[in-house]
């Protein structure tokens, strides 16, 4: 593949990644073994590499990123492709982009999927590149109609991660840099600083398992392919089905179905997570459980920002929000939509379909979780692993306890 610049941009429709697109730009999505921008960079080995997100998750994204370049463009005299990060991962589209001729945008409906870029191009548009997630009007250029797939939720995301697990191992198998960290048998890939302890079962009869650096799986463990084991997480002698992606850093038990984890979050004990996507830092106490599935095998409806969506899916756990604990015993309905930073106790069942930022209490009663408690709490979780809780994080903390008040006082 010739030289290029990658440009990963977010457009004006991330809210339907609620709640993780409170805190996550939909570039940093885990979705398969990798996130948007891990994946891209994996395929593409641009030279130089640019993300494009809003603007109040600039910061957020820098201390993830520090090696990008972040709502800023660096010409050189490259081409450059450009990439909507909700774009469904798929090798003829990438393939497209790649041969693409010069100076050419792709479009569906009025967004920007993607394109290809001279050097001379790149800089008359930057300015408005730079504007893409406040969607700017269009402007005259070569453009072609395509109706490549794109995510619009996060369900959209569970329901695929089985088949983008199988994609990610097959370009796993491309990259030899990267492969020569794993050792590689059949449809099993495990890194060669992972443990797999004697009495844990591998079942790659649906699909293939990924399990990354660090990675720990006990004994009485049962992975069930397609699955991905993230850098340094645990399998607490749990089950994890099939259609998994978990990590990096987590620690699961108990059962785990068709779900995302993202890092740093914990699910110890017994207890079943199905159809779910979770968020980093995010704490389940044992038996903490969900319904996937409604008694009349009807499609799951789900609250986001008080609207309620069809999914289309009959299948559909639990959305939750970064920071978010949950006390022994606490059952969550069929499709909840839990906001950042709840504190959810009591036992029993939250039958709410959608639950505030900066929620505490109990599924009868429940309050403001003050602010200065939520950063204590926060700061305390971060440092057991040993990462601190910068300013950005507070800042952030700041953000979305004002934007919260703020839909509360205008509702």
């Amino acid at each position: 593949m010739n030289k290029l610049n990658l440009i990963v941009f977010e457009d004006d429709q991330s809210a339907g990644f609620y709640p993780m697109s409170e805190t996550h730009p939909i570039f940093d999505l885990l979705v398969g073994c990798h996130n948007i921008v891990e994946r891209l960079r994996l395929y593409f080995r641009p030279v130089a590499f640019s993300i494009i997100c809003r603007r109040d998750l600039a910061d957020i994204a820098r201390l993830q990123h520090g090696d990008l370049t972040v709502n800023a463009i660096k010409p050189n005299r490259y081409d450059t492709i450009v990439i909507n990060s909700s774009l469904k991962p798929d090798i003829a589209v990438f393939q497209e982009l790649a041969s693409a001729k010069q100076d050419i945008l792709f479009f569906d409906d009025g967004i920007l999927l993607g394109g290809k870029l001279s050097a001379g191009s790149l800089k008359r548009l930057d300015d408005w590149l730079l504007s893409l997630p406040e969607n700017p009007s269009l402007i005259e250029f070569e453009f072609r109609q395509k109706s490549w797939a794109r995510y619009a939720n996060l369900w959209e995301m569970i329901s695929d991660n089985g088949r983008i697990i199988e994609f990610d191992f097959h370009l796993l198998r491309s990259q030899k840099a990267r492969l020569a960290a794993f050792a590689v048998k059949g449809k099993t890939m495990v890194h060669k600083k992972a443990r797999i302890a004697k009495g844990a079962f591998l079942d790659t009869e649906g699909g293939p398992i990924i399990i990354d650096d660090g990675a720990y799986v006990e004994p009485r463990s049962l992975i069930q392919g397609p699955a991905y084991i993230g850098r340094h997480t645990r399998v607490m002698a749990g089950m994890v089905r099939e259609g998994c992606s978990i990590g990096p850093v987590c620690k699961v038990g108990g059962e785990i179905e068709e779900s995302i984890i993202l890092g740093y979050s914990n699910k110890c004990h017994e207890g079943f997570i199905g159809h779910s996507y979770i968020g980093e830092w995010v704490n389940l106490g044992a038996l903490t459980t969900n319904s996937d599935l409604k008694n009349n095998y009807t499609s799951v409806r789900a609250v986001v920002r008080g609207k309620e969506f069809d999914t289309g899916l009959i299948k559909v756990g639990s959305l939750i929000g970064d920071h978010t604990k949950t006390g022994i015993g606490t059952l969550f309905n069929t499709g909840i939509v839990i906001g950042f930073c709840c504190n959810l106790f009591g036992g029993g069942l939250f039958t709410q379909k959608e639950i505030a930022p900066f929620t505490w209490g109990t599924p009868k009663s429940m309050i403001k979780f003050e602010l200065d408690k939520a950063i204590q709490i926060a700061k305390m979780a971060m440092s057991r692993r040993n990462v601190e809780f910068t300013e950005v994080h507070e800042k952030l903390f700041e953000m979305l306890a004002n934007k919260h008040l703020e839909t509360k006082s205008s509702a």
